[in-house]
């Protein structure tokens, strides 16, 4: 009876092993679905009607240009704790011809889009995730859904593209504020020899094509996954008084989580 009943056990938690894997790899695939399909409607220019739009350059508007002042005091203190450091060190090294090299590696390639894509996290993504979170929770998605709106087109859609966007436009912003403020405040204080255009055109040579496109593809692909997760986590919001305090932390960590993927898989394969 003993050794039946020890089988029985490792036969009842085998099983519920195989029950977790497999509902895992299927939420997994469904999600990862539900991802593509959000980008692949998005890219279809027909599928733009005029709420989407509206709902677009609303959304553009409260995650990029409303969050231009925290990431220009964020490139300013990258300017005077990074560039600054760069230009000094290896100017007093002798090593002024690899500047631009050192700053397209670690400010372009690295820095910059993670930088934004945890700013656009911390203030857009909680944000998104409590909005939508009070939508579902109070009815208005079955609202929208009863009357034959589909809520992917309708919120989905517009707002993880314009996340993008936004993403996209500040990473530039970052970037240049970023290497003009360290490279001013190097030349005025004496710290560099360098001449605006020699510092352009070291910075710029630097640059392969990789380094174009993947100043282009990574905050876009790191904005569009933001907004898609903060999304996603708003819909399995559920009525209650901790509905979005509970969902809050996990949809944070899984953005986090997600930014840093991306740019690891970028480093790796680019």
């Amino acid at each position: 009876m003993n050794s039946k009943a020890r089988l029985q056990r490792r036969a009842g938690m085998f099983e519920r092993f195989g029950g977790f894997l497999i509902d895992t790899t299927v939420g997994l695939c469904h999600q990862v679905g539900e991802y593509c399909a959000t980008l692949t409607s998005g890219l279809s220019p027909g599928n733009w009607r005029r709420t989407m739009r509206r709902e677009f350059g609303r959304t553009l508007y409260q995650t990029g240009v409303l969050a231009i002042p925290a990431v220009l005091v964020a490139s300013l203190l990258v300017a005077g704790g990074l560039v600054l450091q760069i230009i000094y060190w290896l100017d007093y090294a002798g090593q002024e011809n690899r500047i631009g090299e050192f700053l397209v590696l670690v400010l372009v390639r690295q820095i910059a889009p993670v930088i934004c894509a945890l700013i656009l996290i911390g203030r857009s993504g909680a944000a998104m995730v409590d909005d939508i979170g009070q939508l579902n929770a109070s009815g208005h998605m079955r609202y929208l859904q009863s009357h034959g709106i589909d809520p992917t087109m309708l919120i989905t859609v517009p707002r993880t593209f314009a996340m993008a966007i936004a993403c996209f436009l500040l990473t530039m912003l970052f970037m240049h504020t970023a290497l003009w403020s360290g490279f001013i405040v190097a030349s005025v204080s004496g710290l560099s020899n360098l001449s605006a255009l020699a510092f352009v055109e070291d910075v710029i040579g630097n640059m392969t094509l990789t380094d174009h496109l993947l100043l282009i593809v990574k905050p876009l692909l790191t904005g569009y996954t933001i907004g898609w997760l903060s999304i996603w986590y708003g819909m399995q919001v559920r009525p209650g008084v901790l509905g979005i305090r509970n969902i809050l932390p996990r949809a944070f960590v899984v953005s986090l989580m997600a930014t840093f993927t991306i740019s690891a898989l970028f480093s790796v394969l680019l």
